[in-house]
């Protein structure tokens, strides 16, 4: 059963969610899923629905600029005039702690894809009692220099153009690689997944694939170093279990050289239960390939271990 909502943060802005409870009885335990870049929380609802015939409850929010969360007069990809990236992960605490609330949830997962990855791995070390457990998906390593010069320029882009006008610049330099790692593609977007019926969904749903602004790059970029600082890694739990998945074949994570980077910052850090699974002939999006039921199941064992 599937429930769309409207929830207020601290600052006064409505984010939209989505709620997918199990038909029957009290949910086992719950799962958060934080979204990826350009996309929305409904594109969630197969898997959720996998997860409540096994009685465990899923939520999502639509970031700020994205999904319904645009019905309030957001800017499409925007996420604020300051601190874009730190309220962003504010708010999928906050809903959060609300549903857990709402529904007295003693066990809550969560689950970030994508830019959602980054967003995931903010939350976890500015609230790392909070989840049972973190499933980081097509997630991707420190940029380096690459991203101090991508700042440099999203920077310039504001100054030029402003903070909400569309990146198109720094959506040609983040996306034009990606879309060349496929070889003999059919469409930009071919990266995405191995199974074409996905992508043209993507393609045609009309809450996905736009430009986000000037301003929102600045943030990511921010993110995904925030996200991939060594000294916040070592301030984790060492008993917090993460399970790190992704595509063998997602430019996101770099093949996989990314996603295991991501992986040892963590074996460094201490973390005594993380794991990794590069899923053979994934692509960015393994929740909507060919062998996605694989990946349902694999997800769901890994949580029903530490319940």
């Amino acid at each position: 059963m599937r429930e769309e909502d409207f929830f207020t943060c601290s600052d006064g802005h409505k984010t939209a969610y989505n709620i997918w409870l199990p038909d029957e009885g009290t949910p086992r335990y719950f799962l958060q899923i934080i979204h990826g870049m350009v996309e929305h929380s409904l594109r969630y609802n197969n898997f959720a629905k996998f997860l409540n015939s096994n009685g465990i409850a899923v939520f999502a929010g639509d970031q700020r600029g994205h999904g319904k969360t645009i019905a309030d007069g957001d800017v499409p990809g925007y996420f604020g005039d300051k601190n874009g990236w730190l309220r962003a992960s504010k708010d999928n605490f906050e809903l959060a702690d609300f549903i857990s609330n709402k529904y007295n949830a003693s066990q809550i997962f969560l689950m970030g894809h994508s830019m959602g990855s980054f967003l995931a791995r903010t939350s976890m070390v500015n609230h790392p009692d909070f989840y049972s457990g973190v499933i980081i998906m097509g997630t991707g390593s420190s940029q380096g220099i690459v991203g101090k010069a991508g700042k440099v320029i999203a920077r310039l882009e504001i100054r030029r153009k402003g903070k909400t006008a569309k990146g198109s610049t720094m959506n040609k330099l983040a996306f034009g690689p990606y879309a060349k790692s496929v070889k003999n593609a059919s469409t930009e977007f071919d990266w995405l997944s191995s199974d074409p019926e996905q992508v043209q969904k993507y393609l045609d749903d009309p809450l996905c694939g736009f430009v986000c602004t000037n301003s929102f790059y600045l943030d990511l970029l921010y993110g995904v170093e925030y996200a991939n600082s060594r000294s916040k890694a070592q301030s984790l739990p060492k008993d917090l279990p993460l399970l790190i998945i992704s595509g063998e074949d997602d430019p996101v994570g770099g093949m996989g050289r990314g996603v295991r980077k991501v992986y040892n910052l963590y074996k460094k850090a201490g973390i005594k239960d993380v794991s990794i699974s590069l899923v053979k002939g994934g692509r960015h999006e393994i929740l909507n390939e060919k062998m996605s039921k694989e990946v349902f199941q694999q997800i769901y064992d890994w949580m029903e271990a530490r319940k």
